[in-house]
């Protein structure tokens, strides 16, 4: 459950009060699990995996978004710790159930008119939720080493299956998990499958935010762009590639490894902006100073015009790119 300092972090009013007060609380919250058990009731296709009578559920959901929202622990107290996961571990429920139960959630969104940014967050996470409720490779994810492999001597098509973009290899390179890496590519895991934003393996590696040490996660990007990893691919609405994202997070030692295999130092994603932007953006001092020692333009704009220099806010980024435009 995100907690209530950090959910009200996200907002501009009284930190005293929780996100489900600020939406209206109890009521809300009823409301809210009431049009969506009323569109379950509905659907052709999901009702059968409810009960008939769904009033116990609709209570508890309610109360489940109280506490979530940061209100009375009541869901906890009535249902104890289990986890979403083990709560639906019966239910058959693939990649279609989900979309359905994902669109069904946002509508009721939409029909109570929850506000911002509580919507948002909501938005956020039950799509996160549907996802790993329905991914088919769960079970297999977190196998010691040695079960896996036996998995895939028995079948080894398991190395090379995906449901929406989602693979094994996927969910191991995006937890640095070397040796997992190694194996499924010794299978024949293929790198350039992508999801449903167009990410593939590599991009989700760059954007993981620090699993293990930075040395694990340049390896197993090293070893993706060994097999033919696409180090310019632009993906997702932003256009991004894995050197933007790794300007984002700061992640110095996979930006050299991006570098050395032939990333775009210039390339532009969808608003005009550099990798050098990016870090500049997200106050990575560090990582500016790299882009700029590998040849990274401090002069260059965005589609508005914007010079990168124009767009930093802190004093010691701002020194670094004056001094680089003036050695240029």
């Amino acid at each position: 459950m995100v907690n209530e300092p950090e959910l009200n972090s996200h907002l501009d009013i009284n930190r005293d009060i929780s996100l489900d007060q600020h939406i209206g609380g109890r009521e809300t919250c009823q409301r809210l699990s009431e049009r969506f058990h009323v569109r379950i009731s509905q659907d052709t296709v999901l009702k059968s995996l409810f009960p008939k009578n769904l009033s116990q559920l609709t209570e508890h959901f309610a109360l489940f978004l109280i506490e979530w929202l940061g209100g009375p622990a009541e869901y906890t107290r009535k249902r104890g710790k289990q986890s979403l996961l083990c709560r639906h571990a019966h239910l058959p429920l693939g990649s279609a159930e989900a979309e359905l139960w994902l669109g069904h959630m946002f509508a009721a969104l939409e029909e109570v008119g929850i506000i911002e940014p509580a919507r948002e967050l909501l938005r956020d996470y039950f799509t996160e939720t549907a996802r790993t409720l329905s991914d088919p490779f769960l079970p297999l994810y977190n196998l010691p080493l040695d079960q896996l492999q036996t998995r895939l001597e028995e079948n080894p098509d398991l190395a090379t299956a995906s449901d929406l973009g989602r693979t094994l290899l996927r969910d191991a390179a995006r937890r640095w998990d070397l040796p997992r890496v190694q194996l499924l590519l010794n299978y024949h895991a293929e790198v350039n499958v992508k999801d449903q934003l167009g990410h593939d393996p590599l991009y989700h590696t760059v954007a993981a935010l620090g699993p293990a040490s930075e040395a694990e996660g340049r390896h197993v990007v090293a070893l993706l762009i060994q097999h033919g990893a696409d180090v310019n691919l632009q993906s997702g609405p932003g256009k991004s590639t894995p050197l933007h994202m790794a300007a984002r997070r700061g992640h110095m030692a996979i930006a050299e490894c991006l570098l050395a295999a032939g990333a775009k130092i210039e390339q532009n994603d969808s608003k005009g902006e550099t990798p050098l932007r990016r870090a500049v953006n997200c106050a990575q001092i560090g990582m500016v100073h790299l882009l700029l020692s590998r040849g990274a333009d401090p002069e260059s704009q965005d589609k508005k015009g914007r010079t990168v220099l124009a767009a930093a806010r802190q004093e010691n980024i701002r020194q670094a790119l004056h001094d680089a435009a003036l050695r240029s």
